[in-house]
């Protein structure tokens, strides 16, 4: 009688520590860590407390990139090209996620962007969605994909809203590309405008060359921008063009500006991903700043890697690897009638 008692109030506080923590009989491995949020303290119980999480960040919209123009406060935009750099552009504060064709070049290794087909586009943009939140997710309409006309141009910017799940399209072009604007803005669809340099044009513009330094041309651009306004477009990027310039189209504009090589009078800045953590290797424009230099640590992480392997410590064979016990390994040796068969974890060399 007493055993009975006794193995009852045992079985009731087992019961009750489980209810306390439901999670306790999963199976747990290494690489994927316990969270604690779930668990509360007994009353008499202190433990650590995990810090409150900051709040979520509020949805970008284009409304509120027009308060941020009116408030004078920087917009930031930043390329991403797959899930990672979506989730860092979401977790570390970024306004608007660009989906930019330059992914032709810094993640498919073309030699420039009009070879990027729109398939290839979209597989791309689907990647950064999956890893967007809060900004706005723009993406460039690949070469040639809104030069036929209206209809093909409206046909393949509702396959990259549709299909690749972004909220807006960019494109490239002057006054010329007005009426495509107008087509997709009539029918709701958010149009970035681009004036400039092109560099989907890089080769009827013989290169890469900082546009607008004549009265004419400037004037060419700043009425560009205004009928792309016209047209529709919630935002113009300036690329490549003398800051004055930039400046003073963007105060006649009532719609953000964004600049890339356009001096700091724009409503916002644009960077590419590659250009800004140092791993692209190719041309360094004039107006790029390198923030981080992720390439030399990538080149320390893969050469370590390497090495480790070769002078085999790595992996560790207790550290870094999982036990069997002697007795079950004896047991498939003699299954397999190979008792001879012996090892022994290979010795690091030193150097």
């Amino acid at each position: 009688m007493h055993a009975q008692t006794f193995f009852s109030a045992s079985r009731a506080r087992a019961v009750a520590s489980i209810a306390r923590f439901p999670n306790l009989g999963q199976r747990c491995m290494s690489v994927r860590p316990l969270k604690y949020g779930h668990l509360t303290n007994a009353p008499g119980e202190s433990s650590p407390q995990k810090p409150a999480p900051p709040p979520p960040r509020r949805k970008v919209t284009i409304a509120s990139l027009q308060a941020l123009r009116q408030e004078r406060t920087p917009i930031t935009v930043l390329t991403a090209y797959d899930y990672p750099t979506a989730r860092a552009a979401s977790t570390h504060g970024i306004d608007i996620t660009l989906v930019g064709d330059s992914l032709a070049q810094v993640c498919l290794g073309y030699s420039s962007t009009t070879s990027l087909t729109l398939d290839e586009m979209l597989h791309h943009c689907r990647a950064v969605a999956r890893g967007t939140s809060a900004p706005l997710i723009v993406a460039d309409m690949p070469f040639g994909s809104y030069y036929a006309g209206k209809e093909d141009t409206i046909r393949a910017a509702v396959r990259m809203l549709q299909e690749g799940n972004v909220e807006a399209v960019k494109l490239e072009g002057g006054s010329e590309i007005a009426a495509r604007v107008q087509a997709l803005t009539s029918i709701g669809i958010p149009v970035m405008a681009h004036v400039g340099l092109l560099p989907q044009r890089h080769t009827a513009l013989s290169g890469y060359r900082v546009q607008g330094r004549t009265a004419k041309s400037a004037r060419s651009i700043l009425h560009s921008a205004l009928a792309l306004e016209e047209a529709g477009a919630f935002s113009i990027v300036l690329e490549a063009v003398p800051a004055s310039l930039a400046a003073y189209i963007t105060s006649r504009l009532k719609v953000p500006t964004i600049g890339i090589g356009a001096g700091p009078g724009c409503s916002g800045q644009v960077l590419v991903w590659d250009d800004v953590m140092g791993t692209w290797a190719g041309h360094k424009a004039k107006f790029v700043r390198r923030f981080g230099d992720v390439k030399s640590e990538v080149e320390r992480g893969v050469k370590a890697y390497a090495s480790a392997v070769r002078d085999c410590s790595f992996p560790h064979s207790e550290k870094e690897g999982y036990a069997m016990d002697d007795g079950e390994i004896e047991k498939l040796l003699e299954m397999e009638s190979d008792q001879e068969w012996t090892w022994s974890p290979p010795t690091p060399m030193t150097t």
